[in-house]
């Protein structure tokens, strides 16, 4: 058994220039990622024969994915189903995000009032970043919700280069549902008194919107019970939705809330990329798994279904799979029991031949 690194790698890349998809170019383009793997296989050294696990994460996610404060640690880490013994572990933190990465207040990022982000330049952000890594093709890609826009992203810019995809809680294009959401989300922002550099109150309140769509009614009922009669504690998910709102403040930029909610919202892959003529989503070739939530609010079980069409169309090896939880869309970041054995179903689908 090969030995694995005592702790994860954290590591910086200077990227190319980077035109955007909607107008404008990142110049002096960053990227922030995490790493971990086997012994002596590092972001500077990588060897050859250890498969890379491409991890995405989800809107205000980081590139930290396992150990100390990772948003997959339950699922990563030696015995686990995201083994680094077995496997490379990368993941980058998005593009126009606020932890590491080029994005709002970064020399060379484009000025937010006049920039918009999509999906797509987020995935060739992280192209950019595997090839300044050396990093050809990907055994498998996989995130939830604007992580499973990208993964998908990502899998229809590169056929050839990503093996397997598992995307989780998300679409084939944003619907109106999730777009109209996050349009309430932005105006809340921007009624900030402090907006667009010191957001405050705002940040938090679109945050706890946010909450609302995130969960499901069976999940918030109970872990947030109605107090006892005659108790004058005041209702536990109000004070639940405070805290969430202020962790966010706390951690979070608002011009950076708005680009990654842009990039779902721009998110369509029924539309042909850059100087094609077919929807992008008929380019996908990797091996799917696509797995949803019976409960999610945002990205229901039918757009899976929609997107498990789509993909069996392009000609992909598709598999689907429903979570069942009361926690709705959330149940990507909570339902470590289930998660566990789907990653590694998906770890091992019948790659397409080269």
């Amino acid at each position: 058994m090969p030995t694995v690194a005592a702790i994860p790698r954290i590591f910086e890349l200077g990227l190319p220039d980077l035109a955007l998809a909607r107008g404008g170019v990142v110049r002096s383009h960053r990227a922030k990622g995490w790493w971990w793997s086997r012994e002596g296989d590092t972001p500077e050294h990588p060897t050859p024969d250890v498969p890379t696990v491409l991890l995405v994460h989800a809107l205000t996610g980081s590139a930290v994915a396992g150990g100390k404060d990772g948003w997959w640690a339950p699922l990563i880490g030696p015995g686990k189903a995201l083994d680094p013994a077995h496997y490379r572990l990368v993941c980058f933190n998005n593009l126009g995000s606020c932890y590491g990465s080029s994005g709002p207040g970064v020399e060379g990022f484009p000025a937010t009032k006049a920039v918009d982000l999509t999906s797509l330049d987020i995935a060739r952000a992280i192209l950019l970043g595997l090839d300044q890594l050396g990093l050809g093709r990907v055994h498998l890609t996989t995130g939830g919700s604007l992580g499973g826009m990208v993964t998908l992203t990502l899998a229809a810019l590169a056929p050839e280069r990503f093996e397997r995809i598992l995307p989780f809680a998300t679409s084939l294009s944003a619907s109106a549902w999730v777009v109209g959401w996050n349009h309430v989300a932005r105006q809340i922002l921007r009624l900030d008194p402090g907006y667009p550099d010191n957001v405050g109150r705002g940040l938090e309140i679109a945050r706890q919107l946010a909450i609302l769509t995130y969960r499901a009614e069976p999940g918030l009922d109970a872990r947030q019970p109605r107090p006892a009669p005659g108790t004058d504690a005041g209702y536990p998910v109000q004070s639940y939705l405070e805290h969430q709102g202020k962790k966010l403040r706390n951690r979070f930029a608002a011009q950076a809330y708005e680009l990654q909610l842009a990039a779902m919202d721009h998110h369509d892959l029924t539309q042909p990329l850059p100087g094609d003529t077919q929807s992008a989503i008929s380019r996908v070739r990797a091996a799917t798994l696509v797995v949803d939530v019976d409960t999610d609010q945002l990205f229901t079980p039918a757009q899976a279904a929609a997107l498990t069409v789509q993909l069996q169309a392009a000609g992909a090896r598709v598999e689907r799979a429903t979570v069942a939880s009361i926690h709705g869309h959330d149940a990507f970041l909570i339902e470590w029991k289930t998660l566990g054995p789907l990653l590694t179903k998906a770890l091992h689908l019948q790659a397409p031949t080269k």
